[in-house]
């Protein structure tokens, strides 16, 4: 645990606490910023399902505090441009995610938008304000309520795009949260359905991150931290699922998890699911996508030899069978195995699918094993068919 901390806070974008000691580096958070108004942004149940918001409103006495509760699990852009008219008429001086990735992805579209004066379509992209502007801008500091998306430690923030029927990311360093309070105490309970997708999405974060190879020497810690997620997440999703443990020890895999693909970035799995908001949770379709793209991968000699360095956790004498044992460790998990066995995910998604990631000409020609893009269609087609 020691090792894990020690690559936590060597993170150089978020400080990050964490239980025991979350709670007092937030009121040091607090006695060195002053706030008189904060603005809050939760989802519409889970911070206070959990106590989180009553502990959290117990160390903002005095504090002006304003809440938006009515963020919902797949935020689209009409929900982001009230988050805006939120932001605009309570003027805070400090504003605060309480919630899952959806909670602090709207939040951080939101905020970056408010402080700009420009909308948050123009943000789709990469770097689409840092690139112009050099202004430092205030950040959303963030209390994740699951352990998934790490986007608490991301410049990512995904929002739903219901005109062209897809999620639309912003990737840029200027909505990096400068804090994160990760406390996991907070996550217990929560229901299985919800612990595996999200567990499978930290899953997928690290291993994705872990075989983009063309990326190592953007952080030299980021291998390290993917591998250390990765046993967290083999040795304690299960009694995650069963609630009987593990929640800290997800917590933290998670927001490993987001600091590999801060500088990692997540390949094939995650491009394809994109456009399947609705229908599958998301962790589960990337992690779903997850062995066949890997196969696919395999065609790089690089990446077969990446994947023999996770034969220590999952058992294998070759890269096959690696992934075999990855996916045995999924199928104990009853992690679906076939997207055919999933209502709404039909031949004709999957050929909408294959069309539309085949457009992404960066995130294909950058994945670990590069697909021309004039033949992604069919290549993608094929995956997807396999998976």
């Amino acid at each position: 645990m020691k090792t894990i901390l020690s690559l936590l806070q060597s993170y150089s974008d978020t400080a990050v606490a964490v239980s025991p000691h979350g709670w007092s580096a937030f009121a040091r958070l607090l006695d060195s910023r002053r706030p008189t108004r904060i603005a809050a942004f939760t989802g519409e149940q889970s911070a206070d399902r959990s106590g989180l918001w009553n502990d959290f409103a117990a160390r903002c006495q005095g504090i002006n505090l304003r809440r938006f509760r009515a963020i919902p699990t797949e935020p689209d852009l009409a929900c982001v441009k009230r988050l805006i008219a939120f932001l605009r008429d309570c003027q805070a001086d400090m504003v605060v995610a309480l919630g899952g990735g959806s909670v602090m992805d709207a939040a951080k579209a939101a905020y970056l938008s408010a402080q700009t004066g420009a909308p948050v379509e123009s943000f789709f992209g990469v770097n689409q304000y840092s690139g112009k502007n050099s202004r430092r801008l205030d950040t959303v500091i963030c209390f994740p309520t699951t352990s998934g998306t790490g986007s608490e430690v991301t410049p990512y923030s995904n929002i739903v795009d219901r005109g062209a029927q897809v999620k639309r990311l912003i990737s840029d360093p200027a909505i990096i949260p400068e804090y994160a309070f990760v406390l996991p105490e907070y996550t217990s309970g929560l229901p299985r359905r919800i612990t595996l997708a999200t567990g499978c999405d930290a899953l997928a974060h690290l291993i994705e991150g872990f075989l983009n190879i063309g990326a190592d020497a953007n952080d030299r810690l980021a291998n390290a931290r993917a591998l250390a997620g990765i046993q967290l997440v083999t040795h304690h999703l299960p009694a995650a699922l069963a609630d009987t443990g593990g929640r800290a020890e997800m917590a933290l895999a998670s927001t490993l998890g987001g600091m590999v693909i801060r500088h990692k970035s997540t390949g094939l799995p995650h491009l394809c699911s994109f456009s399947w908001f609705g229908r599958i949770e998301h962790g589960l379709a990337a992690i779903m996508l997850l062995p066949e793209c890997w196969r696919y991968y395999l065609g790089n000699p690089a990446v077969r030899d990446r994947t023999m360095q996770l034969n220590a956790i999952f058992p294998g004498a070759t890269p096959e069978e690696v992934i075999a044992s990855f996916r045995r460790f999924l199928d104990a998990c009853s992690v679906p195995a076939h997207l055919r066995d999933l209502p709404g995910l039909d031949q004709e998604l999957l050929e909408t699918t294959a069309r539309s990631a085949g457009l992404n000409r960066m995130k294909l020609e950058l994945a670990p094993r590069p697909v021309d893009p004039d033949k992604s269609y069919q290549i993608l087609l094929d995956i997807l068919g396999r998976c």
